[in-house]
């Protein structure tokens, strides 16, 4: 919608950043389109919408995305169905993913084993579906409430990191956690890792960085590098390896009148 190459520019700004970039199925490029653009030993995750109804559909996806040299499958759960987006309808445009969905864990027990990528679930909203990721052996999980327009009031990925933090934090330990969502700033990005998110990442910044093309998104990734260096500075964190909890007071304040 920003620039006419599209998703190529967010793969080579990610290559020349040494970011890793995942990118969406509903791409305006195509999975082998982008894919022929990657650099020499560039890492990247696939997300996948599949459908629990046509095991054909999603085998060929898979097989699409194991030939173009994804490292990992993001499978994406937290579109169950289309969101009611007031302004979209307005201007007659519904969302990619406008099927009902409906998931279990024997779907996810059986999709593993159509593939050798590790399979990463996308839309993770609390602590018990987390646990149960951990419980059939997930390997990553992707925090978050889908860029906030599925379902109005669901909790941030924030939200969430902070309830597994206080309620079960060695699910930290035993899968990758990571997580997205109204990132904008180095100061988002180390309220996270603070409590044992693994990685961040961001999307609605980047489309608006694409009016720039590659240059646009190259400039992104380093503005925002710079923001976590100097927040993390200032935080009194000189290696990012090293924050852990205490860096942050999650302690609820008392409001008084």
């Amino acid at each position: 919608m920003a620039h006419p190459d599209a998703e190529i520019n967010f793969v080579k700004a990610a290559a020349k950043e040494n970011i890793l970039y995942m990118p969406a199925l509903f791409a305006t490029r195509t999975i082998e389109e982008i894919a022929a653009e990657k650099a020499e030993g560039q890492v990247t995750f696939q997300q996948l919408y599949l459908s629990a109804e046509n095991d054909t559909e999603t085998e060929e996806l898979i097989r699409r995305t194991e030939e173009s040299g994804a490292k990992a499958i993001v499978f994406t759960v937290d579109s169950a169905a289309d969101g009611n987006r007031h302004r979209a309808a307005r201007y007659d445009v519904g969302s990619a993913d406008s099927s009902y969905s409906s998931f279990t864990w024997e779907y996810y027990d059986k999709l593993v084993k159509m593939t050798k990528l590790p399979v990463i679930l996308k839309g993770i909203g609390s602590l018990a579906d987390a646990e149960l990721a951990a419980k059939h052996n997930v390997p990553a999980i992707i925090l978050s409430n889908h860029g906030g327009r599925q379902l109005d009031g669901a909790p941030t990925s924030l939200e969430v990191a902070i309830e597994i933090h206080q309620k079960n934090r060695d699910l930290f330990t035993k899968m990758e956690i990571f997580a997205d969502g109204g990132v904008r700033y180095g100061s988002d990005v180390l309220k996270l890792l603070a409590l044992g998110v693994k990685a961040v990442g961001l999307g609605r910044p980047f489309m608006y960085a694409n009016i720039y093309g590659q240059e646009g998104g190259e400039r992104l990734i380093q503005q925002l590098k710079k923001e976590i260096a100097l927040d993390a500075g200032n935080l009194g964190c000189p290696d990012l390896r090293k924050i852990n909890e205490d860096f942050v007071d999650w302690t609820p304040k008392q409001c008084v009148n």
